[in-house]
This record gives C-alpha cells, sequence and structure tokens, in this order.
C-alpha cells in the first residue's frame, strides 16, 4: 500500500482544505482583517483597532486560511493540518481563560478538520512504514532529535512572551475595556491572544517534519513578522507588541525561516546498534 492518499482520501482532504481555507480566508474575513492597517486608513472606526484587526487576520489567514488551501491543492501536506490544530488549541485556551466558551465553537471546527485530515491520511502512513520495516527484517531505529533541537529551542524561546501578551488580551476580554471588536459575533480579545499563542504552538508542532513542514514553518515565520512590522509602524495602538518586541519578532522569524531553508533532513532510520 502507498503512503500516499488514495485517490478517495486526496479528493476528501482537497475539499476540507479549500472549504475550509477560503471560508477562513473570504467569509471570516482573514484577509480582510489582515489588510486593515494598509487600506482601510482613511475609516477612522477602524483606526484605533489597528492591530487588533490585525490579530484576526493573521491567525485566519497564516495559521488556518493559508494552510487549508496548501491542503487544498497538495493533499499529502500533512503538516499543515499541524498548524490549524495549533491554532486550534490556542483559540479553546484563550477563550476558556477569557471565559467565552463560545470560541470553542471555533476551536471545535479547526480541531475536528485537523483530525480528519490527519485520520485521512494516517492509515497509508503507518501501513507503509510497517510494510517497509517487515521487508527490511532489522529492527530500525528512529532518531533525528537533535536537527529537532533548533526549531523546538525557538518556539520554546516565543513562548514565555506569548504568554504575557495573551495574559493582557485575556485581561481586556474579561473586562471589556478597551470596547470589544467583533466579528461573527465572536469577541476579537480571545482570539487576539491566540494569534501569539499559537505561534510557539505550531513551530513546535512543526518541529515533527510531516510532509510539507518547511513551507508550513516559513508561513508561521511570516505571520510573526507581519504583526511585528504592524506593531513597530503602529507602536501605540492598543493590541501592539511595540517597537521592541515588534523588532524582536521579526528577528525572530527571520532566524526560523533561515533554520528552516537550511535545515538537514532527518535520518531515515538505522538499523538497531549502528554506530
Amino acid at each position: 500500500m502507498s503512503k500516499r492518499p488514495t485517490a478517495t482520501q486526496r479528493v476528501a482532504i482537497r475539499l476540507i482544505g479549500w472549504v475550509l481555507g477560503l471560508f477562513s480566508l473570504l467569509l471570516f474575513f482573514g484577509l480582510v482583517d489582515l489588510s486593515v492597517p494598509l487600506f482601510y486608513g482613511s475609516r477612522p472606526e477602524f483606526y484605533a483597532n489597528y492591530l487588533i484587526e490585525t490579530g484576526w487576520g493573521v491567525l485566519f489567514t497564516f495559521f488556518v486560511g493559508l494552510p487549508m488551501c496548501v491542503l487544498g491543492a497538495r493533499p499529502t501536506w500533512t503538516s499543515a493540518a499541524l498548524v490549524v490544530a495549533a491554532a486550534g488549541v490556542a483559540v479553546a485556551v484563550a477563550g476558556l481563560a477569557a471565559g467565552q466558551p463560545g470560541q470553542l465553537l471555533i476551536s471545535a471546527v479547526l480541531l475536528v478538520a485537523a483530525a480528519a485530515v490527519s485520520m485521512l491520511d494516517r492509515g497509508a502512513r503507518v501501513a507503509e512504514s510497517a510494510r517497509s520495516d517487515v521487508a527490511n527484517d532489522v529492527p530500525v531505529v528512529r532518531d533525528g532529535f537533535r536537527e529537532r533541537m533548533p526549531q523546538l529551542a525557538l518556539a520554546l524561546i516565543a513562548l514565555p512572551p506569548a504568554i504575557v501578551y495573551a495574559t493582557g488580551m485575556i485581561q481586556a476580554a474579561r473586562s471589556g475595556m478597551p470596547a470589544p471588536d467583533y466579528t461573527w459575533d465572536f469577541d476579537h480579545y480571545p482570539v487576539q491572544a491566540a494569534s501569539a499563542l499559537v505561534i510557539p504552538l505550531a513551530t513546535a508542532a512543526l518541529a515533527v517534519r510531516l510532509p510539507g513542514w518547511r513551507a508550513m514553518t516559513l508561513l508561521v515565520a511570516s505571520g510573526t513578522a507581519w504583526f511585528g512590522v504592524i506593531s513597530i509602524v503602529f507602536p501605540d495602538h492598543f493590541g501592539s507588541w511595540g517597537v521592541l518586541w515588534g523588532w524582536i519578532s521579526v528577528a525572530w522569524a527571520v532566524a526560523l525561516g533561515v533554520l528552516v531553508l537550511f535545515a538537514r533532513g532527518l535520518p531515515r532510520g538505522r538499523p538497531a546498534g549502528a554506530e
């Protein structure tokens, strides 16, 4: 059995990818909110919320919409499902911490979509792995932790500032001050918190290096850099990372991108006991 999804599996993954991806980018305003600081400067009602709009746009563009569209185009790139799952976990944590269980609806959709893609793909990969090991008739040791360490280290570095930032957004959600913005009746503040939490979560998950991990990690870096640049340009807006942390986030994103572009591949496996 091939480790690639069957034709039926590919169609199912493509359908899930395109439907959720385009919905997130268009109807759920991922691209629209991402572009608010660029194209809505003449509308004063958006000015104060530039960074809050951008956070929604970053999450539903770089961490949901684009990864799902990638699955629609390349159904074997299952690393995209890890990014979406990380977004689902981040929204769930932020929503519960903010006392807004309604946010779990967003989380559930993301996690179910990611799980469906993984289940459609997993059977073929497990069968192929088992067949290969039996055919070799030699115990195989899978390793590569050393190769994963730099990316895991960057995820760990990003975690504390993400938690600090998310805590501030959760406090804003609980207090209702400043007055929150809403999309489809969902408060932006928990999503804003999730847009920070998802960065270390997705970076760590992608260190597993499933197919498509390089492109997905570059998406994570791009989303981080985007918000960092907008924070530098609008440092005094509520929700901004500020100039210093904006530059730090851009530097972190560049480091992640360089790491991915020049990363060595993982060992394919070696006979047990081999040096």
